[in-house]
């Protein structure tokens, strides 16, 4: 059996403290906690306080939630030096993995080597503070599609880099390739996993909430899940949808809405 969990970022409009009292009444139990500024702004990464953390942390614990994984920089670039600070949140935070887009450009020598050079710096910093970073495979990035996720796991540290798997990005590769053979082909790389809906089309944009709802796009979340209880290393699935983060002004009745609905459908999936 896996863990339900949602994302904070479905909450992006509304404190903290809403979203983790929407995802835990409806039964989830975990977290992907955002430092997304802009969208969900739920962290932030520059306060000097380390009781801030722990308070969060605290607060992630009394309503019965556990941290799968901070996700976003809080606006501090990827492979810079002060990527270092992410790392510290995050151990301040209890949070076993960093959860970051892939970055680069698809199908470029160049940004994949400077890419696979800020993949592992930043991975033997994390690992010295026991945090895994896990890289989604996005539509536009370095690492896109099967062959790009089995390339990259091969040019990196497999103990404390892996797959943030996410099949409506695979869906829209621009590949044409059907995400269920590729999970079942990288399987063995998948350290945390996003789950989600899409509309018919394969074009680059996501499409709009509704059919990212589980059960009203076309993937075949079923077979998905079926692979999905084989991976040991997966203890959570996590409901990430965007459309309703800050700036979007979806009312939090509306969020709470779409929540319980992902839940409802996946929860027999995953038992």
């Amino acid at each position: 059996m896996k863990k339900l969990g949602c994302s904070t970022i479905l909450y992006g409009g509304v404190s903290l403290g809403e979203a983790l009292q929407g995802i835990s009444g409806t039964g989830y139990q975990s977290i992907e906690l955002c430092a997304r500024p802009g969208m969900a702004p739920h962290v932030e990464i520059d306060r000097s306080a380390s009781s801030y953390y722990t308070e969060i942390k605290q607060k992630v614990t009394d309503y019965g939630l556990v941290i799968e994984s901070l996700a976003g920089t809080g606006g501090i670039e990827f492979g810079s030096d002060n990527f270092d600070r992410v790392i510290e949140v995050a151990d301040l935070l209890g949070a076993p993995a960093i959860a970051v887009g892939a970055g680069g450009k698809s199908d470029d020598q160049e940004s994949w080597g400077q890419f696979i050079n800020s993949i592992n710096r930043i991975s033997l910093r994390t690992s010295q503070a026991d945090i895994k970073l896990t890289i989604k495979p996005h539509v536009g990035n370095a690492v896109y599609s099967s062959s790009t996720i089995i390339q990259f796991m091969q040019e990196v540290d497999r103990d404390w880099v892996g797959i943030n798997y996410d099949a409506s990005h695979i869906y829209r590769s621009g590949e044409d390739q059907d995400p269920v053979e590729v999970l079942d082909m990288v399987k063995e790389y998948v350290a945390t996993l996003r789950i989600r809906d899409n509309q018919d089309s394969r074009q680059k944009p996501i499409g709009p909430v509704e059919t990212q709802i589980p059960g009203k796009g076309v993937l075949d979340l079923p077979a998905i899940a079926a692979i999905v209880k084989t991976i040991d290393q997966v203890d959570d699935v996590i409901v990430e949808i965007v459309g309703t983060h800050a700036g979007t002004d979806a009312p939090l009745d509306q969020v709470q809405k779409i929540v319980d609905e992902c839940y409802d459908y996946l929860k027999p999936l995953f038992d």
